[in-house]
C-alpha cells in the first residue's frame, strides 16, 4: 500500500512538472521587498486625476491657481498642471456634470483603496471598468460611474498617464539610486538603532504621482501605501520612507509603563500640549512617538549620505531629537532606549 501511494505521488509530480508547474518552485516563499518606490499605480491615477480636474475647475479654483507658479518653475509640472484646465475645456455640460454627480457621492481615495484591497491595484483600464460593474461599492450611480470612467479613462486618463509615468519613474529611479542597488531598509535600521526586530515591519509603497495638494493613504492586508508629490526632493522621500519603518523599532519602548508614565508628565510643558491639541487625531503617546520617528528619520536621512542636515521640523521636537541623535547617539554604546528617555528628561526637565 505504501509503495503504491509513492508511485502514485512520484507520477503527480512527474505531471505537475511537464505542465510547467514545479511545486518545489511555486512553494518557495517570494523575495520580500518591504519598500517599494514607483510611480503611482493607473488605478490610483484614474480616479485622483479625475477630482483634481474637478478642484482645479470647479470646487477649489483660486488654490489650483495659485500653483501656476510652480509650473512656471517645473516643466514637467507644467504639462501636467495645463492639462487639468485644457482636458476639462473639451468636455460638454454632460460629461461636466458626470463628474460633478460622482464627486458628489464619491471620494478618489476609498475608490482606490477599494481595488487596491480586492487585488486590482496594477489593473489596466478594462479590468477596472468591470469590477466597477460588478463590485456592490459602486453600486451608487454605477451606471453614471461605468459610463463616465470608461469614456474619461480611454480618452483622458490613459493616453496623460502614459505621459506622466515615465517622469515619474525616472524620479523613482533618482531617489532610489541614493542608497545603492539591493538597499536593505530592514536591516539598516537594524543596525542604525541596534534593535533586532522578532517580527518585520509590513511593506511600504511609496507611489509617486503628479498631484501638487493632496497625499493620500491605502493599506493592501497589512500594508500600508502612500501617494508622494511629485516636488518631494528625494530626501523628504526617504524621511518618509524611515518615517513609516520607525514604529515598530520605538514601539519596542514606547508601549511600555514606563515610557507612557514618563510621557505623562510631558503634559506639563503648555507648548507641547497645545500643539498636541492642533495635531489631532494622535493619542498623547502616539503623537510623543510620533515626534520621535520623525526626528529618526531624520537623523537615518542624514546618517546615509542621502542629505546634509535634518532639514526644518514638523511636529515640535523632532528636529532637535534629530540633532541631538547625530550628536551624541552610538547604538553601540547606549540603547535607542536610554538615549531617547535621557534626552526627553533633559529637554522637559522632568528629573532622574
Amino acid at each position: 500500500m505504501k509503495k503504491k501511494f509513492l508511485k502514485l505521488m512520484s507520477c503527480f509530480l512527474v505531471l505537475l512538472i511537464i505542465s510547467g508547474c514545479n511545486p518545489l518552485i511555486s512553494l518557495k516563499k517570494p523575495a520580500e521587498k518591504p519598500l517599494v518606490i514607483k510611480p503611482e499605480d493607473f488605478s490610483v491615477f484614474l480616479f485622483e486625476s479625475s477630482e483634481e480636474i474637478y478642484r482645479a475647475n470647479v470646487k477649489s479654483t483660486a488654490m489650483w491657481a495659485g500653483l501656476r507658479e510652480q509650473a512656471d518653475r517645473d516643466v514637467d509640472y507644467a504639462m501636467h498642471y495645463k492639462w487639468l484646465y485644457d482636458t476639462y475645456a473639451k468636455w460638454d455640460d454632460y460629461r461636466r456634470n458626470q463628474l460633478k454627480e460622482i464627486m458628489s457621492n464619491y471620494h478618489p481615495q476609498p475608490m482606490s483603496e477599494r481595488l487596491i484591497q480586492r487585488g486590482k491595484q496594477a489593473a489596466g483600464l478594462d479590468e477596472i471598468i468591470r469590477f466597477m460593474k460588478e463590485d456592490r461599492f459602486f453600486s451608487k450611480n454605477r451606471g453614471t460611474l461605468v459610463d463616465f470612467y470608461s469614456w474619461y479613462g480611454v480618452n483622458y486618463a490613459l493616453p496623460h498617464y502614459e505621459r506622466v509615468a515615465p517622469l515619474l519613474q525616472n524620479k523613482a529611479k533618482i531617489v532610489s539610486g541614493m542608497v545603492g542597488e539591493g538597499f536593505d531598509i530592514i536591516a539598516f535600521m537594524e543596525k542604525e538603532t541596534g534593535i533586532k526586530l522578532k517580527k518585520k515591519p509590513e511593506a511600504v509603497e511609496l507611489l509617486l504621482n503628479m498631484r501638487l495638494i493632496g497625499v493620500s493613504g491605502f493599506s493592501r492586508d497589512k500594508d500600508s501605501l502612500y501617494t508622494i508629490r511629485w516636488n518631494n526632493p528625494p530626501e523628504k522621500i526617504w524621511a518618509i520612507a524611515f518615517n513609516e519603518f520607525s514604529g515598530p523599532f520605538f514601539r519596542t519602548f514606547t508601549g511600555g509603563w514606563s515610557f507612557k508614565l514618563l510621557a505623562g508628565k510631558m503634559k506639563k510643558d503648555e507648548a507641547l500640549l497645545t500643539k498636541f491639541k492642533e495635531d489631532v487625531p494622535y493619542t498623547w503617546e502616539g503623537w510623543i512617538e510620533k515626534n520621535l520617528t520623525e526626528g529618526f528619520a531624520r537623523y537615518l536621512v542624514v546618517q546615509k549620505g542621502i542629505a546634509g542636515d535634518v532639514g526644518e521640523g514638523i511636529y515640535i521636537f523632532d528636529r532637535e531629537y534629530a540633532q541631538a541623535l547625530l550628536k551624541g547617539f552610538d547604538a553601540q554604546k547606549t540603547s535607542l532606549e536610554d538615549f531617547t528617555v535621557k534626552y526627553l528628561k533633559q529637554k522637559y526637565d522632568l528629573g532622574k
